[in-house]
Formats: C-alpha cells, sequence, structure tokens
C-alpha cells in the first residue's frame, strides 16, 4: 500500500454493495468498479470482502436483467425480421424487396441484443485491479448467464411452433374456424403464406445463435482491449510519481 504522502491520485474512499446502495442499473455498477478502479490505481489493497456475495449477486442481477430485457423484446420479433431478409414480410409495406430493406433488418434485430454488449464493453476501460476485475466479471456472467437462457427459451420455442403448433392439419383446421365469415380464398391463401413461411422460424434459431455468440463476445473484446489500455495508463502514471 502506498504512503498518504506519497499517493497524488484521487482521493477516494472504496465502498462495499450494502442494500442501501444497491445497483439498480447499468450506471450503479459503473459507479461502484470506477470507485473500486480509481481505489486499486492509486495503491490500496482492498480486502476481498469489500464485494461480499451478496453483492457479487447484486452486480450479476444488474447483468442478468439487461440481457433478459435484450431477450424479451428479440425472441418475438426476430422471426419477423428474418421473414423480412427471406421476402416473406414486407417492412415498409411493399415487397419489392431491396438490399435496404433487408439490411436494416439484420441491423435490427441484431440492435437488441448487441446495444447492451456494446454499452457493457464501456467498462471495460476499468479492467485492472483484482476487486475491479471480480466486479466487472460477475456483470458480463450476468449477461452470459441470460443470454444462453435466451438462445434455449428461444430455440425451444421456435422448434415447438415448427414442428408441432404449425403443423399442416392443425393449420387448416384452425383457419377453417373462420369460414364462413372470411371467404376460403382469402383462408387458402393465409393457409399457403404460413406454410411457405414456416420455416423461417428454423431460420431464426440459426440466427439467434449467431446473435447470443456475438452478444457474449463483444464484451469480452472490449474488456481485453479495456484492460490493456488501462494497464499501459497506470504504468505511465507510475512513471511520473
Amino acid at each position: 500500500m502506498a504512503k498518504d504522502g506519497d499517493r497524488t491520485g484521487h482521493d477516494v474512499t472504496p465502498i462495499g454493495i450494502q442494500g442501501s446502495i444497491r445497483p439498480k442499473s447499468f450506471l450503479d455498477v459503473v459507479s461502484i468498479v470506477q470507485n473500486y478502479y480509481l481505489a486499486e490505481k492509486d495503491g490500496y489493497e482492498l480486502p476481498d470482502n469489500l464485494l461480499t456475495l451478496k453483492g457479487k449477486m447484486l452486480i450479476s442481477e444488474v447483468g442478468l436483467k439487461g440481457a433478459a430485457i435484450s431477450a424479451l423484446i428479440s425472441i418475438p420479433l426476430t422471426p419477423l425480421l428474418v421473414g423480412v431478409v427471406e421476402r416473406f414480410i414486407p417492412i415498409f409495406g411493399s415487397y419489392a424487396f431491396g438490399f435496404f430493406d433487408q439490411a436494416f433488418a439484420v441491423v435490427l434485430a441484431l440492435s437488441f441484443g448487441m446495444g447492451y454488449s456494446l454499452i457493457v464493453t464501456h467498462i471495460g476501460k476499468f479492467y485492472a485491479g483484482r476487486l475491479t476485475k471480480r466486479a466487472i466479471n460477475y456483470l458480463v456472467f450476468g449477461l452470459m448467464f441470460a443470454a444462453g437462457l435466451k438462445l434455449i427459451l428461444a430455440t425451444i420455442i421456435y422448434n415447438s411452433l415448427y414442428a408441432t403448433v404449425l403443423q399442416e392439419g392443425r393449420v387448416a383446421r384452425y383457419l377453417l374456424k373462420f369460414y364462413p365469415y372470411v371467404s376460403y380464398e382469402t383462408l387458402d391463401e393465409a393457409y399457403r403464406f404460413i406454410m411457405t413461411a414456416k420455416p423461417v422460424l428454423l431460420t431464426s434459431t440459426s440466427f439467434v445463435f449467431l446473435s447470443t455468440s456475438l452478444m457474449i463476445a463483444v464484451p469480452w473484446v472490449g474488456i481485453v482491449i479495456g484492460g490493456r489500455r488501462a494497464k499501459r495508463t497506470i504504468a505511465r502514471e507510475k512513471m511520473w510519481q
């Protein structure tokens, strides 16, 4: 531990994570991590019990909630956006599909998971110091756990819809309930559309796997890069002290 007279950095009082300062958002976790980072950068040896089991769980919960919200949005919307890419569903009301329509659908489908991952990547610039790294790891572990559950849930939902709910006979019987309120021609057109577009669900499973893999990989890439920069910054500051 550096002596008080030799410390020229930030005047920081390290804080634990108690119920009174329960982190409720990503910004709350950033404040806690930044506090740890500044303290360890200035030479404080933070005790392990400063980040308690409850604190680890609270930080993981923030990462889990963010990824869970992304899952609730992306699971129902991904088949629709994949349907646009495969030219089944018009995104702007026209069946004259263009490259812009498909590219926009891909970006929109990826944005639900990638948006939160890119936000988490921001915290990588503090990835230096034993306790700081531990806090960041638990945030990302929460995100990874929720992302894994999202992949499992999406796979079950999409494959169940494809193999069970949208069976040819079942769809036909359901549509016939609307006859004669809806003309047979309209019902036949709806049946053909559903049967033709049904494989979109299988493609959506692959797409969710890809987006989930990126959602997990991107924060770690940012953390590795940010951690190296943080170490270089600390080393330069020590040279001038």
